[in-house]
């Protein structure tokens, strides 16, 4: 029975796989999804802030003159504390001395003969970041499950940790299966073909932050591909086999599955391109059958295999689609599925479809930097509609 997409990835994850965690050092962290919440080990910024070059002073002593008692550079503490009609010339980022309300720019000040300044500006605003303003010691930094960016590295930095506690990165594992394949260092005979899936899967894999361990190839033979699907679960946290999730003569995974003891959760999902998929579970050990038309399998995995991941790691929900125009209209052949379009975003904000033949036309996916989601019933989409597109 076919499935629609939301129920395929809701029974899944009722069987995640469970890397376990880590220690990894802060440079070590980009990428990786936090298994630990982080928090502030003091205020931010910890002192009251001069967010300008220029003068701390006392607004109620304005315009002066005022007397300068020191100059303040960053990482400095004050010497002294400010009293009535006086100042310190103060750089941006420097602690503010005690007794000052403000700072006021230099440009909009001017010495005297004395060395007393005077402030020519009408109003000055107060140029000065409180304590505490960004952050409260103890305040919540990063949350468990965040994937950590550039900018958050920065962040787990300014906290003084060196290190930090992160999920594994799961092992996955990639077997194509098919008489015709070959490895592509050699030149196909006949009507072989090049095993480019093994080799596209992967790249998703280590895109998405894992670990990747190619297979090999298992010609379509049921005795084959069990024994090859058995050793490869022996090395690995999750099995992707792309090729023979049909419903063909040939096509043998979801029934190898089976023979094996696995529970098969789904086997068809109502996605185009991509319907004939297979997740199947057993005593912990995870398989998703995938198709053997590369379009496919690679839709396959950005729907189905990589919110998987995610969720097994533990991360925080990661919004990867987009709501914009379609540049130039399309017409498909048939509505009875939701059709995810290969899209490339132009110059102008919009997305357009790339050069499209079907599922096995492997070569489209050279522009494409998303899909965009064509509700199932929907013939045509028009110049102009809103579509949401899914990047990759």
């Amino acid at each position: 029975m076919m499935i629609e997409l939301d129920k395929a990835i809701e029974l899944a994850i009722q069987h995640p796989v469970k890397p376990g965690t880590e220690r990894v050092s802060l440079n070590e962290c980009l990428g990786r999804v936090l298994a630990e919440d982080l928090f502030a080990d003091r205020d931010a910024p910890p002192f009251h802030r001069a967010t300008m070059d220029g003068y701390a002073c006392r607004r109620e002593d304005l315009p002066g003159p005022l007397e300068v008692l020191e100059t303040v550079e960053a990482g400095k503490i004050p010497r002294v504390s400010l009293g009535k009609d006086q100042c310190s010339k103060i750089m941006t980022g420097a602690m503010v001395p005690e007794g000052a309300d403000c700072v006021i720019m230099q440009e909009q000040v001017r010495t005297g003969p004395d060395g007393r300044i005077l402030f020519e500006g009408d109003t000055t605003e107060t140029h000065i970041d409180p304590r505490g303003q960004d952050l409260k010691e103890g305040d919540l930094l990063l949350q468990k499950g965040t994937l950590v960016t550039p900018g958050h590295t920065g962040i787990i930095a300014s906290t003084g940790k060196l290190d930090v506690t992160v999920t594994r990165k799961i092992r996955v594992g990639v077997l194509a299966t098919g008489s015709e394949l070959v490895e592509p260092e050699l030149k196909p005979q006949g009507a072989q073909i090049r095993n480019s899936n093994s080799h596209q899967l992967s790249a998703q894999v280590v895109r998405s932050g894992h670990l990747s361990d190619i297979l090999g190839i298992a010609e379509d033979r049921r005795e084959t591909i069990a024994e090859k699907i058995t050793e490869s679960l022996s090395r690995v946290d999750l099995l992707l086999v792309t090729g023979g999730a049909s419903v063909g003569e040939l096509d043998l995974v979801p029934g190898v599955l089976k023979d094996l003891g696995f529970r098969l959760v789904f086997d068809r999902v109502a996605i185009q391109p991509g319907k004939p998929v297979c997740f199947a579970h057993r005593n912990g050990q995870v398989c998703y059958g995938l198709s053997g038309n590369p379009v496919s399998s690679f839709v396959q995995f950005e729907l189905l295999v990589r919110p998987y991941l995610d969720y097994s790691t533990g991360m925080n929900p990661v919004h990867r689609r987009i709501r914009i125009r379609m540049g130039k209209g399309y017409r498909r052949k048939r509505s009875d599925r939701p059709f995810y379009l290969p899209v490339f975003i132009s110059s102008k904000g919009t997305c357009n479809p790339v050069e499209y033949h079907g599922s096995g036309h492997l070569h489209a996916l050279a522009g494409v930097e998303g899909f965009a989601e064509i509700a199932a019933g929907k013939m045509i989409t028009r110049k102009g509609d809103l579509v949401y597109v899914r990047l990759i």
